[in-house]
């Protein structure tokens, strides 16, 4: 029998039952203007290892070519309507996030490491852009973009993420990271957001080329193949049909090695919500 370790975490069901009600809303806007988006990262191992959800994951995880994204943005808060909050650093100044997300209204997921931010917490899924790569120096572009990043992240959260631990370590690396944000509050808003804008996007995404993408709202440094993401393919989750990237195996073998091993029990868990709501009449209407 297989454990999941989720006890910690009671609500999980419903909040991934909101979720999938967020994706369908925003696979079904994409599809009808022509934007293309492929479930990534961890809902994309959900797919292929579980049919679905993994059992403790908390969230779902969406990609779109830059271009796409950009106009998506332009069109999704009117489109989708008042049930959901189409978060961005325009939308939301307090946001700390480099990529949007779509939140549903009316329900409540606050993680520990934003606790303290003044946003909206709603549960979510995620959307990230992918931009284009140069051939020609492409260590110190995605360098120079992964570091405007993290220098945005430490920026608006001074927490560092996961749940505190009483090790010597860890508390330095927390008292760090706080003066870090205190710091880099002193850093212009309007000069980072510029720098990064201009950075993320100096190279174009052309899913219909040979060459290479990535998304930098990734802490890792991941460079993927134009033809291992586009054009996406069907596949089901959760007993509906969304895009996924072309190559899922070796797209899935790339993000996470042998991806059919489960990780330590201990290691099965999501975000580890300080608070969780959800009302019922969200699934009755």
């Amino acid at each position: 029998m297989t454990t999941y370790n989720v006890d910690a975490f009671p609500e999980i069901k419903d909040v991934q039952r909101v979720e999938l009600d967020i994706l369908i809303k925003v696979a079904r806007l994409c599809e009808e203007r022509g934007f293309t988006y492929f479930i990534e990262s961890g809902t994309a191992l959900g797919a292929v290892r579980h049919g679905g959800f993994i059992p403790w994951d908390d969230d779902i995880d969406i990609g779109m070519p830059r271009q796409d994204y950009e106009k998506f943005l332009d069109i999704a808060q009117e489109e989708l309507g008042d049930e959901y909050f189409v978060q961005t650093r325009k939308t939301d100044p307090n946001a700390p996030f480099s990529f949007a997300k779509v939140r549903k209204n009316g329900t409540t997921f606050i993680e520990w490491n934003k606790r303290n931010i003044k946003m909206h917490h709603g549960i979510y899924i995620d959307i990230f852009p992918y931009d284009g790569l140069p051939i020609e120096g492409l260590d110190e572009h995605i360098d120079k973009c992964l570091k405007l990043n993290k220098l945005q992240f430490k920026k608006y959260i001074p927490d560092r993420v996961g749940v505190p631990q009483k090790s010597l370590k860890w508390k330095l690396g927390a008292a760090a990271r706080r003066m870090q944000y205190y710091l880099l509050k002193l850093y212009p808003e309007s000069l980072l957001e510029g720098k990064i804008k201009k950075e993320y996007m100096r190279y174009d995404t052309n899913p219909n080329e040979h060459g290479f993408c990535t998304c930098f709202s990734f802490v890792d440094r991941i460079i993927f193949p134009n033809e291992l993401l586009f054009p996406p393919q069907k596949i089901n989750f959760e007993g509906e049909e969304f895009y996924a990237p072309a190559k899922l195996v070796e797209y899935l073998t790339l993000m996470y090695g042998d991806y059919n091993q489960l990780p330590p029990v201990e290691d099965r868990v999501g975000h580890r919500p300080v608070e969780v709501s959800v009302t019922e009449e969200l699934f009755t209407r």
